[in-house]
């Protein structure tokens, strides 16, 4: 590759990531789960909701952010996600971040390390596809859909694990497709077989199990493939039980690392919820349709059909010229076995939580982009006919440009959080009030940016209907009351208002999930 061609990708990948920190100056709120990155990486005491007491701003805050001389606490990461379902790596990740800003509550310390992840992933499907030998249209097209993309400036917003686990998934990729290009270099020595071609395969997979369960799929699936071509294409058993025998080893360690992965795989409740949805041969056609659906709607802004149509034209020219289509790489049905089986076992397997259900398949999307844009490269290539490029390519532009501005396909930015976070800041002052449900106390995370306002916040249990004591909410002149959906929710509010002689009335202000902000005076 020239300098300017290799200064154009590095233009590229700048102006993604430029892209992708615009949103997150547009980023105003947070998933609940985002919630939970913060804490179960942070935490100190640990979150409670207490019964008719008072909590002051820094206990909450504390459970968010590093506190000074607790940086760079591993064990203790590692340990809170035993308790949960994920494994570590990526939280270590993120507390490390924090660590260099205790005290700091910011979404940029999620914002950067996805950035990093980013970057990582952004170089390695370039180092695939300078591998696979892709022309380099192909390599601009498929990089700038992939980078500025609303699914992938998603996944860099998402305060989660999955841009790592892109990253994985494109190392996995990128290390089996060297195997398979260097195989015959070392397939006779068996020390630099396994030292130049299985360590990487090992190093990645032992990493992207560690941060991520769905690594898996991918790696099985691509695994699966690869161990075939070995053993039925090159007839090597031996090597192939090498490679077998390594990929072993590797998710071994990986759970003697961490032990509480076979727990959380199996005995957790996402690994039994996941295992019955995955076995579940009924929901199937449902599942695929709905995630086919996400990446028509989000990864391509409803194009999809266009670029299988264009791909069917120039199938049908190919065929009325009487020429063939170029002889399909091995590499290529590698990537796609992978790319496939990942997205078939993650669609049975992940939670349906409507447009949020993404994330899951966000690692695949930029394998699924090349793909597709490798494949209609070289099938228009051979018809001969550059019109049907050029229209591709525009039709991708535009359709990229209209997921972007017009359909506004960028999640997890939360804007509507900003006249709730407002509302809490003009009324800081006064009282406010959290009754919770005491079934799902861990729901209050959900408020975070809001009670964070406050300098302190009483909490109150739904399902206490004693008659309240505490003169600091009884004497109060105006509450901001947060009230869970609860069946008894009327009730507790009824006794609220008995119980401070000052107020009379309710005046619903906002609604969110699970919760409902009223102004009590």
């Amino acid at each position: 590759m020239s300098n300017i061609k290799r200064a154009s990708i590095y233009i590229i990948m700048f102006i993604s990531l430029l892209v992708s920190v615009y949103y997150g100056f547009q980023k105003q709120g947070f998933h609940e789960d985002e919630y939970y990155t913060y804490y179960s990486s942070n935490r100190s005491l640990g979150l409670y909701e207490p019964d008719r007491q008072w909590q002051d701003r820094q206990t909450i805050l504390d459970e968010f952010v590093v506190k000074e001389g607790e940086g760079f606490n591993y064990g203790l990461v590692k340990l809170v996600q035993s308790w949960d379902v994920h494994p570590p790596v990526y939280y270590m990740i993120f507390h490390t971040l924090c660590s260099f800003v205790p005290g700091t509550f910011t979404k940029w310390t999620g914002i950067i390390a996805n950035l990093i992840a980013f970057v990582i992933s952004f170089l390695t499907l370039t180092a695939l596809m300078n591998r696979l030998g892709i022309p380099y249209y192909v390599k601009v097209m498929t990089l700038i859909f992939w980078g500025i993309n609303p699914a992938t400036i998603s996944c860099n917003m998402l305060i989660r694990m999955y841009a790592w686990l892109t990253a994985a998934v494109f190392l996995c990729a990128y290390t089996h497709v060297r195997v398979m290009q260097e195989y015959d270099r070392y397939k006779n020595r068996v020390k630099n077989f396994i030292i130049k071609l299985m360590l990487p395969v090992m190093a990645v997979s032992y990493v992207g199990f560690l941060i991520q369960y769905f690594y898996i799929f991918f790696f099985v699936s691509i695994g699966f493939s690869l161990a075939v071509w070995m053993f039925f294409y090159k007839k090597d058993v031996y090597n192939t039980l090498i490679y077998v025998a390594s990929c072993a080893v590797s998710l071994g360690l990986a759970v003697l690392t961490y032990p509480a992965s076979v727990h959380h795989m199996f005995g957790g409740y996402r690994g039994s919820d996941a295992a019955g949805s995955l076995f579940d041969i009924k929901n199937s056609l449902l599942r695929l349709s709905f995630f086919i659906g996400l990446i028509n709607d989000y990864v391509f802004a409803g194009g999809l059909i266009i670029a299988v149509l264009l791909l069917v034209m120039a199938i049908m020219a190919l065929m009325i010229k009487n020429k063939k289509h170029k002889k399909i790489k091995q590499e290529a049905v590698l990537l796609t076995i992978g790319s496939l089986g990942y997205f078939v076992l993650t669609a049975k397997s992940a939670l349906l939580v409507g447009s949020a259900s993404n994330r899951y398949e966000m690692p695949i999307y930029g394998l699924i982009i090349l793909l597709l844009f490798w494949d209609i490269y070289y099938v228009f290539d051979a018809a001969d006919n550059k019109t049907y490029l050029y229209a591709f390519t525009a039709a991708m532009a535009a359709f990229l440009l209209k997921g972007l501005i017009y359909d506004g396909n960028v999640l997890f930015l939360y804007k509507e959080d900003v006249a709730k976070i407002q509302y809490a800041q003009d009324n800081k002052d006064f009282v406010a009030v959290v009754m919770y449900n005491p079934a799902t106390p861990y729901n209050v995370w959900r408020l975070t940016d809001e009670l964070l306002e406050y300098d302190k916040v009483f909490y109150m249990n739904e399902e206490n209907l004693e008659p309240l004591t505490d003169t600091g909410v009884t004497d109060a002149k105006k509450i901001i009351l947060y009230v869970a959906d609860e069946d008894c929710q009327e009730k507790a509010i009824r006794n609220l208002l008995d119980s401070c002689l000052s107020i009379g009335t309710k005046t619903y202000i906002s609604g969110e999930d699970m919760w409902t902000t009223y102004e009590l005076n």
